[in-house]
């Protein structure tokens, strides 16, 4: 249970787990730095050192509904993280980590497994993250937490042809998107993505409406995560478009080509799970080319239909 001292791992050494509180903005951030840079320094070993998350980054996310849980070792000390995403039906577990010193004694799986405990308790019936296709240690943990290796998603990084004109609105609250979103997949619901990016001002929310009905959506990043960062490129973190409207996701496309010109950004960012084809293929027809993959592990129902356009991937 969230917030007990418990060991449900024989591995594991006694640990308390409780929610994330907005007022340790400065010891997550800095948990988070420790993990990864030191991560970054035992496989990397190149390039300049991690850049601290941006103090707005981390508000806007502590301040969300079910933002994540911590994990304290010894009583007091914060030794393990794991950020959560709670999208109505659908559950995201976003990035999480242990203090470099703690490691090596069961706590990644113990926060881990708190984090999927939160998002169902959360009422999420599907529970999904993406990781490195290439890491062996993490697919073997999440696939013995229950969740199924499925799918690969790609990122696609490109300029595609901007549009000469467009016909979007920017969202600025309301139901609109879970009206989308719920077409595509029942019971999802991307208002929290949308709200995050607006009160990090990192973003903002395309909305495009066909013969009066909401047709599409598209939440972009544009601003970094991290300090001193700037995105080169728009980065689509989310999107959907209703299957009357699917004809029309070119057009957006190219919209969303020219938000990024209008932005003074080269191109789009956008994941693509491979498991959708056509949109695949659309997508590399447009002129993007695959930059990264990752696998998709879930538990619980799909993520669409394979003829779906919806589009997905977060990383806190």
């Amino acid at each position: 249970m969230i917030g007990e001292i418990t060991i449900p791992f024989s591995d594991a050494p006694p640990y308390s787990i409780r929610p994330m509180s907005p007022h340790e903005a400065d010891k997550l951030e800095q948990l988070d730095w420790d993990a990864f840079e030191t991560y970054r320094q035992r496989h990397i070993r190149e390039g300049r050192p991690l850049r601290h998350r941006t103090r707005a980054n981390l508000d806007a996310a502590l301040n969300r509904p079910h933002p994540g849980i911590v994990l304290e070792w010894p009583p007091g000390k914060l030794a393990g993280y794991c950020f959560t995403h709670a999208w109505g039906s659908l559950g995201w577990l976003g990035t999480l980590g242990v203090a470099p010193k703690s490691q090596g004694v069961g706590l990644g799986r113990a926060v881990t497994a708190a984090g999927i405990e939160l998002l169902r308790g959360a009422g999420c019936t599907t529970i999904a993250l993406e990781t490195m296709p290439d890491s062996g240690k993490n697919l073997g943990l999440y696939t013995k937490l229950g969740l199924q290796g499925r799918e690969l998603t790609v990122l696609c990084q490109g300029i595609p042809t901007p549009s000469t004109s467009v016909r979007f609105d920017l969202w600025r609250g309301g139901d609109i998107l879970t009206l989308i979103a719920d077409q595509v997949m029942p019971g999802l619901n991307p208002v929290p993505a949308a709200q995050w990016l607006l009160a990090e001002e990192a973003g903002q929310t395309l909305v495009w409406w066909e013969d009066g009905h909401p047709a599409a959506f598209a939440s972009v990043r544009t601003g970094s995560r991290r300090e001193g960062g700037y995105h080169l490129y728009l980065v689509v973190e989310a999107a959907a478009c209703t299957p009357r409207a699917a004809e029309h996701w070119p057009r957006y496309l190219s919209e969303i080509q020219w938000f990024a010109r209008s932005l003074r950004r080269s191109g789009v960012v956008l994941p693509v799970n491979m498991r959708q084809q056509a949109l695949l293929r659309a997508t590399l027809d447009a002129g993007l080319q695959i930059v990264q993959t990752r696998v998709r592990m879930a538990s619980g129902g799909e993520l669409g239909s394979a003829d779906d356009i919806l589009l997905m991937t977060l990383a806190m």
